[in-house]
């Protein structure tokens, strides 16, 4: 797993960093730089001198460019210190692009008439009648009876599905959850599984699981914590692009399908337990840390970033020397732009760590800093440009 320090810079700066996890980056913030920390002052007036100090001792140690654009590093993170951290990206861009910010705008970003905002909680569930219930408008409580199960929308803003003895009946009752672009959701199963659905994906599944198995179907993004249970094993068809369904095999235990249709391949990410992955003839066995990739009919079986595969569902965005392409395929289900391109961009690659919370003109000014690719905001278009 990646060193998360980058990481601890962004959760500091959103306000989400805890006590542990600051003295952490306190720590590490002294070993580099070899002189007294020198951090953010409680006194709101001395706040931006601090920030600006630190980043020119930054800008002295590294010799990094004075200017607010950051030097065309396509894997801006690594430094001679041999720390994986996004100081380029995490400390210049929020350290000293926000002072710059209100004297320059970018020239290659147009300002977007009512800002373009990040996703949220938001799905639609599809009952098995056929009548669809849009989630961010229900009301908190019981939606509705399925099946043997009650589905209740809960306080923190996802469903759950609890079994319901008053009418017992042994039909299988099917819902399907449908996060659009700009929304994602999570739903407890009726045996305690717990799924995360990102972007643009969709989870049909049995309101309540017969007696001999668990079996659902992906299409996108998810991730699963599955409840355990020896007797029951649990299936994910994943509808994958290459035509013949990806099957995955558990009994208990967490990983992470990345399977749009839109992408080249699918990957199967395990972070805990055993997982057998299946297509067609071909089937793979997992241990934890590993990915499976499929790509064009084969299985490729290879050690993983679990950090990165999971960024999504801890709230950032991670690219390990990433295509603009890929990177721009996850902004658009993020913020549900269209994304179009000007001039050629293949090629370019990028890496680092951005919040998922931030507005998308403010992801994008941060892409900018790379020096690697530009960018322009119409409406809710966005073109690339080299």
């Amino acid at each position: 797993m990646k060193d998360n320090k980058y990481h601890l810079i962004e959760k500091y700066l959103d306000g989400t960093i805890t006590q542990q996890e600051e003295e952490q980056l306190m720590a590490w913030y002294r070993d580099y730089n070899q002189t007294d920390v020198e951090w953010l002052s409680e006194n709101e007036e001395e706040e931006e001198q601090v920030r600006l100090r630190m980043l020119m001792q930054l800008q002295q140690q590294m010799k990094l460019p004075a200017t607010g654009r950051v030097a065309v590093k396509r894997r801006w993170y690594y430094l001679p210190a041999a720390a994986s951290v996004l100081l380029i990206l995490g400390l210049a861009a929020y350290f000293y692009y926000p002072l710059l910010h209100r004297q320059t705008q970018p020239h290659s970003i147009a300002q977007a008439p009512k800002a373009i905002v990040p996703g949220s909680n938001k799905a639609i569930l599809k009952l098995d009648n056929g009548d669809e219930v849009v989630l961010e408008d229900a009301q908190n409580g019981i939606i509705s009876r399925q099946g043997n199960a009650l589905v209740n929308k809960t306080d923190s803003g996802s469903l759950l599905y609890n079994n319901e003895n008053a009418n017992p009946t042994t039909n299988v009752v099917y819902n399907t959850l449908h996060t659009p672009y700009g929304g994602q959701y999570r739903v407890t199963l009726q045996d305690g599984t717990n799924v995360w659905l990102n972007a643009g994906s969709s989870l049909r599944y049995p309101t309540s699981f017969p007696e001999n198995e668990r079996r659902v179907t992906l299409t996108g993004e998810a991730y699963f914590e599955v409840a355990k249970n020896e007797a029951k094993p649990f299936y994910v068809t994943v509808n994958s692009a290459a035509g013949t369904p990806l099957s995955v095999k558990v009994l208990g235990t967490h990983f992470n399908i990345n399977a749009y249709p839109d992408e080249q391949q699918q990957v199967v990410t395990l972070l805990e337990g055993a997982v057998k992955v299946g297509y067609g003839q071909a089937n793979a066995l997992l241990v934890p840390g590993n990915e499976a990739i499929l790509n064009k009919g084969r299985i490729n079986i290879k050690n993983g970033d679990t950090e990165a595969a999971t960024a999504w569902k801890n709230g950032y965005f991670l690219f390990d020397n990433e295509k603009i392409e890929s990177i721009m395929k996850q902004i658009s289900r993020w913020y549900d732009v269209e994304i179009t391109y000007q001039g050629n961009v293949s090629g370019k690659a990028i890496g680092g760590s951005l919040s998922r919370s931030k507005d998308v003109a403010d992801v994008l000014n941060m892409l900018e800093l790379t020096g690697t690719v530009h960018f322009k905001i119409n409406g809710r278009r966005i073109t690339v440009m080299p």
